[in-house]
C-alpha cells in the first residue's frame, strides 16, 4: 500500500515544528545577536546596541581568539590523524576475527562511557602527575629519567598532554563506527583476493578502504563537529590557560565572564560570544562541505 505525500507530511509536521523551535530559532537569534553589543545574557532587545560587524572585526584581531582558533585547528588535524589511525587499526584487528572480539571492543570503547570531567581528573592526577603519576613511575622503572622528569602539565607541554588524553578518550567511538562498516563488507571479496595471492596490506588498501569510503567520510564529518566544538576538556584541563583555550570555551568566557585577569577585559559581551558561536557553526559547515565534496557519496560502494 502506497502512502500519500500528504500523510507523510502530516507525520513529519511535529518533528519539523519541534526542530524549528529548538534549533532554528536559537540559531537565527544567535546570528542576530552577533551584530549587537549585549552586556548581559538576560538583557532585553531594547538594551541591545547595534554595532554591525564590529564583533567580527574585533575577534579577527583578538590575540586570544586567534590563539584559540589555532589550538582547535591542531586538535582537528593532528588529533584527527592519531584518532582515525588507531581507530582504523583497532577496527581492522577486530574485523580480522581475533579471539575475544567482544571483550576487546568493549575495552577500547570503555573511555567513551566515562565523563570527560572524570577522565580529566584521572589523567591530571594519576597519569601526568610528576610525583606519583603512571608515566613518571613507568619511565623511572625503565630508567628513562629524562622522560620521568618531564613536567606534563607545564605551559610548554599542557596542550600536548590535553591532546593525548583527549585522543585516548575518542578512539573507541570511531573504532566502533569503522568496525561496523568493516563487518558489513562481504567476506567473498577477501576470499577471492586471498586466492589471487593478495596480502593483508593489499586487501586493506584495495578492498577495505574503497568499500569503507562512505563510512570514513561520515567519521571525518563527525570528528570535525566534535573537534571544533571542543569545550569540556579545555575548560577542565587548562583552567583558562592560553595553551588550551579553544573557541568553544572562549565563547563561554565572553558570555559568562572569567575569574582570570587575562580574560577579564574580554568578558561579558554576549554579542561577541554569539559571534564566536556563528564562526564555529560556519567553520563546521564549510569543512563538512569540503569533506563531502572530496569524498563523494557512491551508493555502489556503501556497506
Amino acid at each position: 500500500m502506497r502512502i500519500s505525500k500528504s500523510t507523510i507530511s502530516l507525520f513529519l509536521l511535529p518533528a519539523v515544528a519541534l526542530y524549528l523551535c529548538i534549533f532554528l530559532y536559537p540559531t537565527v537569534r544567535a546570528l542576530l545577536m552577533s551584530f549587537f553589543e549585549i552586556p548581559n545574557i538576560a538583557s532585553r532587545m531594547s538594551e541591545w546596541k547595534f554595532i554591525g560587524f564590529e564583533n567580527y572585526w574585533q575577534l579577527l584581531h583578538n590575540t586570544y581568539f586567534i590563539g584559540s582558533s589555532w589550538n582547535v585547528f591542531k586538535i582537528w588535524l593532528f588529533g584527527g590523524i592519531v584518532v582515525l589511525f588507531f581507530a582504523f587499526l583497532f577496527a581492522a584487528i577486530l574485523a580480522s576475527g581475533v579471539r575475544g572480539k567482544s571483550f576487546w571492543r568493549s575495552l577500547v570503547y570503555l573511555p567513551n562511557i566515562v565523563s570527560p570531567v572524570v577522565l580529566t581528573v584521572v589523567w591530571l592526577h594519576y597519569i601526568f602527575n610528576s610525583t606519583y603519576g603512571f608515566l613518571t613511575k613507568t619511565f623511572r622503572f625503565l630508567g628513562l629519567n629524562g622522560l620521568a622528569d618531564l613536567q606534563w602539565t607545564s605551559d610548554d607541554h599542557l596542550f600536548l598532554s590535553m591532546l593525548i588524553a583527549y585522543c585516548f578518550g575518542s578512539i573507541g567511538y570511531f573504532m566502533l563506527l569503522l568496525n561496523a562498516g568493516m563487518e558489513r563488507i562481504p567476506h567473498d571479496y577477501y576470499e577471492a583476493a586471498l586466492l589471487e595471492g593478495a596480502g593483508p596490506l593489499t586487501k586493506f588498501f584495495s578492498i577495505t578502504l574503497p568499500l569503507l569510503q562512505d563510512v570514513f567520510r561520515m567519521a571525518l564529518v563527525l570528528w570535525t563537529i566534535t573537534a571544533i566544538n571542543f569545550f569540556v576538556w579545555s575548560a577542565t584541563f587548562g583552567q583558562e590557560s592560553p595553551e588550551t583555550m579553544t573557541p568553544g570555551y572562549y565563547m563561554y568566557i565572553k558570555v559568562f565572564g572569567s575569574s582570570t585577569t587575562v580574560y577579564q577585559e574580554d568578558s561579558f559581551n554576549v554579542g561577541a560570544g554569539a559571534t564566536v558561536g556563528v564562526i564555529i557553526t560556519v567553520s563546521i559547515l564549510v569543512l563538512s562541505a569540503v569533506i563531502n565534496l572530496f569524498f563523494r557519496r557512491k551508493e555502489r560502494l556503501e556497506y
